[in-house]
């Protein structure tokens, strides 16, 4: 299975392991709620769906990589203590708290959740030492004599024997208490994460056109080749401070994180026919609406695509910072409702620390924390869920002046079809354009793709989807 499929399997599992009956108790007992183990190559974003199912599921998340532990630091240290049998006093030997224990509850207290996940990265590289310690951790969810505080569901995660030299095969004993999932580098799970990330575009418009580059691991006799998802996203911060502090990207920067010299040439290829457009439309023009087309004549498809993926880009990023507000401003309505306003600011201040929040979210999350703090709560939402609303429709239009320079400069071909067709894998286009309308989308996607009925059904079961309800 792919990432995504994954991510869906655990979520599911958790919120299974999380159900309660009519008196509060687990449906699940704690020693049948088999940790999610999940196994596949490096880089391919294991650790990062289980933070995301986290965040979407609105519970903790701790992750712990378990490779530097001792027995001693993951068990506890012992020390003697006193105790009276039988009226006789005996001297007994005890285990201090494991470090990982203890850890879980300081995330209780830091993150403000009773419940959360537990992630164990590279659990199949393990000593020999800890190895009995895993096994009572997997059954019955402790370290030594201390348990894993009730509601903190275990994940775990491991590479392949052929990726990593000190990969332990696991014995059937312990595959006996695990749920094994097997995951695969998947260009379209890629994509569908990359557009809801913030991947810089020119990443997306180049594996869009080469997703045999998106995993690569090759021994060749000149070294090991080795490129990955997580290469591509690391990559992708990087180029960002780059061009945010004007440095040119070159071959030096590319090559360090894409480590194979064919993809890594490739790519600084394909990056430099998209700065050149960028360059054309880098300024507020195109979406104020001041530019509104430019001759592409003489351009060819690569050169086309790469303006799309430019205009897709806009697009979501327009999206994106409404998006923020809404999610915001329905914070601040909540809060301000609240019977102690108090402990819903301190459980949004929990959530800005966490983060699981982009850094849209967290300027409008920041905005809201210190209007609730500095000033009555009620009317505080009140203004800002207004100015939610007008900042949303003045950002309507700003997409429609994409749309419509996309449609003038490309035409209604294959390049704007991709564009419009990118936009629908965005949550948070697609949530903005089902609370906000966008006009100019539908028509669009009606005559490039489904029709206007067909393009808003999609929206609905899409934002549907998105928000779990």
């Amino acid at each position: 299975m792919n990432i995504l499929e994954a991510k869906n399997e655990i979520k599911n599992t958790i919120r299974i392991y999380l159900a309660k009956d009519a008196n509060g108790n687990y449906e699940i007992p704690v020693e049948r709620q088999r940790p999610t183990l999940v196994i596949g190559a490096p880089g391919i974003g294991k650790t990062a769906i289980m933070s995301k199912i986290a965040a979407e599921l609105d519970i903790g998340f701790l992750g712990y990589t378990i490779t530097h532990h001792t027995r001693q630091s993951a068990i506890g240290l012992p020390f003697i203590s006193k105790k009276n049998f039988g009226g006789k006093e005996y001297s007994v030997t005890e285990y201090t708290m494991s470090e990982i224990v203890a850890e879980v509850y300081e995330a209780i207290e830091a993150q403000g959740k009773k419940e959360g996940i537990l992630f164990i990265d590279e659990i199949n590289c393990v000593s020999e030492t800890l190895a009995p310690a895993m096994l009572e951790l997997l059954q019955h969810k402790k370290f030594g004599t201390h348990k894993i505080p009730d509601g903190w569901i275990l994940t775990a995660a491991g590479n392949p024997e052929e990726f990593n030299k000190s990969v332990n095969e696991l014995d059937m004993v312990t595959l006996d208490r695990v749920r094994k999932l097997d995951v695969e580098p998947d260009y379209e799970a890629f994509k569908t994460y990359a557009l809801n990330s913030g991947v810089h575009s020119a990443i997306v418009g180049f594996l869009s056109l080469n997703s045999n580059c998106l995993f690569t691991a090759e021994k060749k006799p000149e070294g090991l080749e080795l490129v990955t998802p997580r290469s591509w996203e690391d990559l992708s911060y990087a180029i960002f401070e780059y061009e945010k502090l004007d440095i040119p990207v070159n071959m030096s920067l590319i090559g360090g994180y894409i480590q194979s010299s064919a993809i890594a040439s490739e790519f600084a290829g394909y990056y430099a026919i998209f700065r050149k457009f960028g360059a054309i439309v880098s300024g507020d023009e195109v979406e104020n609406g001041s530019l509104t087309d430019i001759d592409l004549s003489g351009s060819n498809f690569e050169e086309k695509f790469a303006l799309s993926e430019i205009m897709r880009a806009k697009a979501v990023k327009i999206a994106d910072k409404a998006m923020a507000k809404v999610e915001a401003a329905d914070a601040a309505l909540k809060a301000a409702g609240a019977e102690n306003v108090n402990v819903c600011v301190k459980e949004l201040l929990g959530k800005y620390k966490s983060g699981a929040l982009s850094r849209y979210q967290k300027s409008e999350y920041r905005a809201v924390i210190e209007g609730l703090s500095a000033s009555d709560p009620r009317d505080f939402a009140a203004k800002y869920a207004a100015e939610c609303e007008e900042y949303g429709q003045s950002h309507v239009k700003k997409i429609e002046n994409v749309l419509c320079f996309a449609e003038k400069s490309l035409g209604k071909g294959q390049e704007l079809t991709s564009a419009v067709t990118s936009m629908l894998t965005s949550e948070n286009f697609v949530g903005f354009i089902a609370k906000f309308g966008c006009p100019k989308f539908y028509e669009l996607n009606g005559e490039l793709l489904l029709g206007g009925d067909k393009a808003r059904e999609i929206a609905k079961r899409a934002i549907k989807t998105a928000s779990g309800k």
